[in-house]
Order: structure tokens, then C-alpha cells, then sequence
């Protein structure tokens, strides 16, 4: 027996319960269900390659704890390929993230691509941090927690600041107070190069001074290799104590 032409998830699943499909029409099957799973997973067909890396990385500590923080949600996925966005920067193949970007765009739009963005920045790793110890403290739903992701998400543009040089110091200075000021419940802070030394210094000052602590917050540096030029991206973490 012979596949028909162009079938679906369904069909292929229903023809395989029945044993009439053997040998090499057995296989296709098969192979033709991965990538229509797979399709259906992300949005594309991975390659061989970015499979094999996906399937790496659903087997690490950070998409288990994100798992366990939101459970079987539909963005799981999407962590999943951000994560491996992550390993690409440092990688600096960027080409494949853009390919793999325009890709997901085209299923979940813009919250999508998103996730795959702080996977590039490097602040998913710390987004899975804090989601799985604030659900250890709060004694969180998955339900709560996914509530609480996709809060993220949707506030992204609201929650981040992107420092540049030509901003100066004095203008971060006063970002950051204002966004503490006004109760952002979490924030973040991205620079590299020049204006990675002046957000150092200007978040340095406001710790040293007790500017951070007395408006009841906390805050967390974390940095990596932003590309295969060695430039450092520093990302720094405000959170509100409760």
C-alpha cells in the first residue's frame, strides 16, 4: 500500500493503526508524521541539525524547570528554540536565527518572536530563574505561572530598557528611578560596549547609595560574549520585593 498524496496528521496516524502500511511505505509514514508534528510544534520543519539540537536541549535543567513552571503550555516549544537561539548568538550565526526567526513569525507573530529575542540577549536563562523561584516561594499554579510568562511577554517593550551611549547616564539614571518608582514588579536593563561601562557605573552608584534597596528592590548582573567579536551584553534584573 501506497500513501495518498499530501496527507494529514490524522490520516498518516489512522493508516499506520490499521498495519496495512509496510516496509518503505512504513517509513515514509513515519518520517512524514516527525515533520508534520514538528510543523505543528514550531511553526517549520527544523533541519536535521537544529532537531538533533532541540532535542538536546529539551533533555537540560532550564527547559525541565520551565516545564515544570508552566507545564505542557503552547509556548513551551518556543522555549525550547529560544534557548537554542541563545547557543546561536554566542555562535554568532546569524543567518540561521534570522531564518529561524522569520519562521516563527509567521505562526505565533510577534510574541513569538519575542521569546526568541531574550533568548538572543541572553535573558531567557534568567526569566526561567526567576519564574521557578518565584513559584517555589508563591507555592504557584503552572496555570499562575504561565499567566505570569505571557505577562512578560506582552510588557516586554514596557519592562526593558536598551541602554546606548549616546543616551548618557544621566538619562539612564533616571529611567531606571522612574521605572522603580512607578512599581514595575520586574525590569531589565541591556548595554554592551561604551554604554555597558556607563550602565555599570550608573547602576554601581545607585546600589552604593542605597537608591535601589529603600524603593524595596533587588537586581541581578548577568553577561555573556555578545557576538564572535568578544563584546560583552550585560543584562541587569530589577525585581520588586513583595
Amino acid at each position: 500500500m501506497t500513501l495518498p498524496p499530501d496527507p494529514s496528521l490524522r490520516e498518516l496516524l489512522e493508516l499506520i493503526a490499521t498495519g496495512k502500511l509496510v516496509g518503505d511505505a512504513l517509513k515514509e509514514a513515519k518520517k512524514k508524521i516527525k515533520e508534520l508534528w514538528e510543523r505543528r510544534e514550531y511553526g517549520f520543519t527544523p533541519d536535521p541539525e537544529l532537531a538533533n539540537e532541540l532535542q538536546r536541549i529539551s533533555k537540560s535543567d532550564a527547559y525541565k524547570r520551565m516545564k515544570d513552571c508552566i507545564g505542557h503550555h503552547h509556548f513551551l516549544s518556543l522555549i525550547k528554540l529560544g534557548l537554542r537561539i541563545a547557543e546561536l548568538s554566542d555562535e554568532g550565526r546569524v543567518e540561521t536565527i534570522a531564518k529561524i526567526k522569520n519562521s516563527v513569525y509567521e505562526k505565533y507573530g510577534i510574541r513569538g518572536v519575542r521569546i526568541l529575542n531574550m533568548g538572543g540577549t541572553g535573558v531567557l536563562l534568567e526569566i526561567i530563574k526567576y519564574l521557578s523561584q518565584l513559584k517555589m516561594e508563591k507555592n504557584y499554579t503552572q496555570r499562575d505561572m504561565a499567566e505570569k510568562f505571557e505577562e512578560i511577554i506582552d510588557k516586554w517593550t514596557e519592562i526593558t530598557i536598551f541602554h546606548r551611549a549616546e543616551h548618557g547616564q544621566t538619562v539612564l539614571r533616571n529611567t531606571i528611578i522612574r521605572y522603580m518608582e512607578i512599581s514595575r514588579e520586574l525590569f531589565f536593563v541591556f548595554a554592551s560596549g561604551v554604554a555597558g561601562d556607563q550602565a555599570k557605573k550608573v547602576i554601581a552608584d545607585l546600589s552604593n547609595n542605597n537608591e535601589i534597596r529603600k524603593r524595596g528592590y533587588i537586581f541581578n548582573l548577568y553577561e555573556r560574549k555578545e557576538d564572535m567579536t568578544g563584546r560583552l551584553l550585560y543584562t541587569w534584573i530589577f525585581q520588586k520585593l513583595s
